[in-house]
């Protein structure tokens, strides 16, 4: 079980900015952020009340894996909610994002950002519908729900040590939704449509378009 030391701060600019200063298997928690970060360079909305938490490992030869493997780490300590991933690693309750993760490096270190909704949901522009877990009475400390979250994180990280990304994909896609399903897909340079077919042994989302196959590394996901 892999151990971290724990920082609490008040406020501070954003997590993932703060965890930049410390060696690996150390986490920081923030009551509140002034300049939270999503994906993409997107701002994250930080009400006081939610889980604003970043921790640090070795910087791994294939860190995209632990994008999968922390929204595995969310979507088991949220089980009780049914929760579902939308690729790569957004976690959903009733198709309404109430996680979200973001992965950064330094020279020597993963940066793992997770942000989750616990008391408010940001309201206006937001590329999908938001939820929170007290529209569910499920409001947690979010002291509690981090210890959950890094000890389910610990379990997945291990678990992948030992079998590799195959048994992390085989588990996310027990979470996936859309599989089958039509969707869009919104790149820097075009936008395409097809079916969602699932992920490849790397973590690409497949994507079918009449005969032809693509493989997405990055990008927003729509479902139609």
């Amino acid at each position: 079980m892999l151990k971290f030391e724990i920082h609490h701060l008040k406020q501070c600019s954003s997590t993932n900015e703060e965890a930049k200063n410390f060696p690996p298997y150390h986490a920081v928690i923030a009551e509140t952020q002034i300049a939270g970060k999503g994906r993409n360079g997107r701002k994250w909305e930080s009400f006081s009340g939610n889980l604003f938490l970043s921790l640090t490992l070795p910087l791994p030869s294939n860190a995209s894996a632990y994008s999968f493997i922390t929204a595995l780490a969310v979507a088991e300590t949220l089980g009780f909610l049914s929760p579902r991933i939308k690729w790569p690693n957004d976690v959903l309750i009733d198709n309404k994002k109430i996680s979200g993760i973001l992965l950064e490096t330094t020279e020597k270190t993963l940066i793992i950002g997770i942000g989750v909704n616990i008391e408010k949901k940001p309201e206006t522009q937001m590329l999908y519908q938001t939820t929170c877990l007290k529209e569910y009475n499920a409001s947690l400390p979010p002291k509690e729900l981090a210890d959950k979250i890094l000890q389910n994180l610990s379990f997945e990280i291990n678990l992948f040590e030992q079998k590799g990304f195959s048994a992390i994909r085989q588990q996310w896609l027990e979470y996936a939704t859309g599989i089958g399903s039509p969707i869009t897909v919104h790149l820097p340079q075009e936008i395409l449509q097809g079916t969602f077919e699932g992920l490849d042994n790397t973590g690409a989302l497949i994507l079918k378009q009449n005969t032809t196959i693509r493989y997405i590394t990055a990008g927003d996901i729509f479902m139609i």
